[in-house]
């Protein structure tokens, strides 16, 4: 806001010389403007990570509700794309190329969204001047260049026919018991790990110790949407897995599997969407994005996901973040402010190369 002031300042002591500044639209002739442009657009292409707002009739729903809402007419396509790392590093190949995106929209946690911005490759937008009802700005990217639309709840996910009663895991410690040697799973990225490392929860020295204690703990690689893994028995144990979501899905399709929130290393974090600078159709992407912070697009997702975000009026998830909290789990909160600070003090470039090499190195080990 001090910005914009100093802005409006200096444009109106402009000499006589230069051109009037042109008046930025109000808030309703901004989101018209978009309507239209988004209009003139005909289509939306997307391609997003799998797993992600690709669950049974979800894209058709809220392809229908989007045209709905707004009157329009857009053809949207969508298709699978690449995991949320190689997805982020796809988008800033395009955008430094000079080549058209692949997807107008960008999905990602704190870390991929953090990434392509520092990257330059995503719009900066002053979605509060314009969006109807995101009065919390807690929601919004650092720079404007994305936006929350999900919350999600990594944890322990574990197979609920083997473990049961006292030897399901409450916690990280759990972990290195030694009936879990060689049956835990974890994903190809350390970066929850990594979070761990953060001064305001564990710390490197003790997040480093921890690591290295459950390395020899790990039997392989699991990654997000190869949940039903740990359901087969292949492991016992996945950490820190995808979210709670995941399995609340897998629940409800009849698969026997539990989940479990950590409570020494409960935390929160978000699924962002963000718009390309070389979107195709940037108009009508940020018109989606929009329409993902609606009521109707929240309850769609909730449907097919079991996740909405819970800051968000009516939200389903809420009940399940608040039953946490009272129970006494301290959540860390993850966002791209967190992802910032650290990398703006040197801590995840340092732990993180160096987690991935005692994970890798205790793996080699096994083979």
């Amino acid at each position: 806001m001090a910005l914009l002031a100093c802005v409006a300042v200096l444009s109106a002591c402009g000499t006589a010389a230069a051109s009037p500044a042109t008046p930025a639209p109000r808030p309703n002739e901004q989101f018209n403007q978009i309507v239209a442009g988004a209009r003139s657009e005909l289509e939306l292409a997307v391609s997003w990570a799998p797993g992600f707002l690709d669950v049974g009739q979800e894209m058709r729903r809220f392809t229908d509700g989007f045209n709905k809402q707004y009157g329009l007419k857009l053809s949207v396509t969508s298709k699978t794309g690449l995991a949320l790392p190689e997805s982020a590093a796809r988008t800033i190949d395009e955008f430094r190329r000079g080549a058209k995106s692949s997807t107008d929209i960008v999905i990602g946690t704190e870390a991929e969204i953090n990434e392509m911005a520092r990257a330059g490759a995503l719009l900066s937008e002053p979605w509060q001047a314009w969006v109807k009802g995101l009065d919390n700005l807690k929601l919004i990217a650092a720079g404007g260049v994305a936006i929350q639309i999900q919350t999600r709840m990594p944890g322990i996910t574990y197979n609920s026919t083997r473990l049961t009663g006292a030897s399901v895991p409450k916690s990280l410690g759990d972990l290195l018991k030694p009936q879990y040697r060689g049956r835990i799973a974890t994903t190809s990225s350390t970066a929850l790990f990594e979070r761990l490392a953060l001064p305001e929860v564990w710390g490197q020295e003790r997040t480093v110790q921890y690591v290295r204690a459950l390395a020899p703990q790990i039997g392989g690689i699991v990654n997000c949407g190869d949940e039903d893994r740990v359901a087969k028995g292949d492991f016992d144990v996945l950490v820190y897995d995808c979210g709670s979501a995941r399995t609340n899905q897998m629940k409800a399709k009849g698969t026997l599997i539990g989940w479990s929130e950590p409570s020494d290393g409960a935390l929160l974090g978000y699924l962002y969407m963000g718009v390309p600078k070389n979107a195709a159709h940037p108009n009508a992407a940020k018109l989606w994005i929009n329409y993902m912070l609606s009521r109707e697009a929240q309850d769609i997702m909730y449907e097919q996901e079991f996740a909405d975000h819970h800051l968000l009026a009516g939200s389903r998830t809420f009940a399940e973040v608040d039953k946490a909290t009272k129970s006494g789990v301290k959540f860390y909160e993850l966002n791209t402010d967190v992802v910032q600070t650290d990398e703006n003090r040197g801590g995840s470039k340092s732990v993180g190369p160096l987690l991935q090499s005692i994970i890798r190195e205790a793996l080699a080990a096994r083979r």
